[in-house]
């Protein structure tokens, strides 16, 4: 139960960021949300659950946009095991800690992507605009981190609850 739980979670947050976040812009920048949703998850539940969700988000992503097909899973996947490593003893209830940590795995999530479609064959240019748009976007995920961390907190113990639930009653 709390599987398609998550996986509608996932979907919701693919089809916003697919189709709807492209005019959706927070200072100028668009966020990330399906390594948003991963690094949160990986922030909620440690660093295996984190890298599952991750990799599936990031390869549902490389499917619908088709290009570098597994190299966003694999990305997202990286940074939602280097977040729930480093958090794990963290207090996640705090504001900055959460800020902080979704920035930094947004950061080097997004570079982690440049570097691997360098290594693919596509040229990167490293300017000042590559660089403003990845702080950017690692402080919009930031930022929007803040606002979604409750209540996907509460989504995820309303989950527990039912999947509890049915696995009692049959």
């Amino acid at each position: 139960m709390k599987y398609l739980g998550y996986a509608l979670i996932l979907i919701l947050g693919l089809a916003l960021q697919t189709v709807a976040t492209p005019s959706l812009l927070l200072f100028g920048f668009r966020a990330e949300l399906v390594l948003l949703l991963a690094l949160l998850f990986a922030l909620m539940q440690g660093p295996l659950e984190g890298a599952i969700f991750g990799f599936f988000g990031g390869l549902m992503l490389d499917l619908l946009v088709g290009r570098f097909v597994g190299l966003r899973a694999c990305t997202i996947m990286l940074s939602s095991v280097g977040i729930g490593l480093v958090t794990n003893r963290l207090y996640k209830e705090n504001f900055l800690v959460r800020f902080l940590a979704i920035s930094a795995g947004t950061l080097v999530g997004q570079i982690i992507y440049l570097l691997g479609t360098a290594a693919f064959g596509r040229t990167v240019l490293w300017s000042l605009t590559t660089w403003r748009t990845i702080f950017g976007t690692s402080f919009v995920n930031g930022l929007l981190s803040l606002v979604l961390f409750r209540p996907f907190v509460a989504f995820n113990k309303r989950l527990i609850y039912w999947d509890e639930l049915f696995k009692r009653t049959g």
